[in-house]
């Protein structure tokens, strides 16, 4: 005997969940009360997908003759032309606007030649037989695939625009981020390329260049650098800070604008230490050959002057009783 089935018993919607899914871009999801419809961008470009017609439909060369490959050719030929004219024009355009960081101007080039040769290109399809309407539904996809599936590639693009509207750091600059150091070779769309003093090419994504501080180097022009040297006790301060100073001033790695600072710093366990600051020019190797041409000099003018720098050492001091023997041997 066949029993009414009860309200929690009604049988399920019977629409075919993949038409659902065509029509209305939503994923089925079955519950006891019917079907719930959860919204899934992916399912959107699915729909597009499904819309493009077969590859026999979108190209069909029995029609297509030698005049209109040749035709085709020369329109990529002349939208190539185009574009170069186009990238020089935008380029020296841009190049007056005041403010307008290099990298954002590469950038806005590089678009604009790109676009006249895409345009030239999609004029060029009809030629060959091949229907352009599938193929703008088939890039507007792969565009949606990029944006919904590309999300860290995305945020690297949009880092990348904001890097170079801020202008932090530009090609050429030397920059510290993170345990990197090196000077700027490109900012494109995605990343952010570095050589190291070591010679070695170092790419950061943009992203994460804007999460973390960065130190641009050599946007004032030069930078300080610091030497401890530590003299003898007993030493004529005043002499020591005279030294040093000619010894600095007679440089050229040294910069005389800001000039040279030398004062004493602190009192060590073995010497009283004198803090050298000094202006050089702003690149890594510009730093070391200051460095070593610094110390050198400073050398020389303490040797000259009688000036002792100071080394670690420690007097020991041995108490004796009246004959002559150690505390400890002495009886009780």
């Amino acid at each position: 005997m066949s029993q009414t089935p009860s309200r929690s018993q009604a049988p399920r919607p019977v629409d075919d969940p993949s038409t659902i899914m065509v029509v209305h871009g939503r994923t089925p999801v079955v519950r006891s009360s019917g079907l719930r419809y959860e919204h899934r961008p992916s399912y959107v470009v699915l729909m597009l997908f499904q819309t493009v017609p077969g590859i026999d439909e979108i190209i069909d060369v029995d029609n297509v003759t030698g005049l209109d490959v040749v035709t085709a050719i020369a329109i990529v030929t002349l939208a190539v032309g185009i574009s170069v004219i186009v990238r020089r024009y935008a380029k020296k355009r841009l190049i007056s606007v005041e403010g307008l960081p290099d990298a954002a101007v590469a950038a806005i080039v590089r678009v604009s030649g790109y676009t006249v040769v895409l345009v030239g290109t999609l004029l060029a399809l009809p030629y060959l037989g091949i229907d352009t309407q599938p193929v703008m539904i088939l890039l507007l996809a792969v565009l949606l695939l990029l944006f919904f599936g590309g999300r860290t590639l995305m945020e690297d693009f949009s880092a990348g625009i904001i890097l170079q509207a801020r202008n932090p750091f530009g090609v050429g600059d030397l920059i510290r981020h993170d345990d990197h150091l090196g000077v700027v070779t490109e900012i494109d769309g995605r990343a952010t390329v570095l050589v190291t003093p070591d010679g070695e090419t170092v790419r950061i994504a943009n992203s994460t260049m804007l999460r973390e501080p960065i130190v641009n180097m050599s946007r004032v022009g030069a930078r300080r650098s610091t030497v401890d040297v530590g003299v003898a006790y007993g030493t004529d301060l005043d002499q020591a800070v005279t030294v040093l100073t000619e010894a600095l001033n007679s440089l050229d790695t040294v910069l005389t604008d800001p000039p040279p600072l030398v004062g004493v710093a602190k009192y060590e366990d073995s010497a009283i230490v004198l803090q050298v600051l000094y202006w050089h020019a702003p690149m890594a190797t510009d730093e070391i050959v200051a460095r070593d041409e610094v110390i050198r000099s400073i050398s020389r003018a303490l040797a000259q002057a009688g000036i002792v720098i100071a080394f670690p050492q420690r007097d020991v001091w041995l108490r004796t009783t009246q004959d002559n023997s150690p505390d400890e041997e002495r009886p009780k």
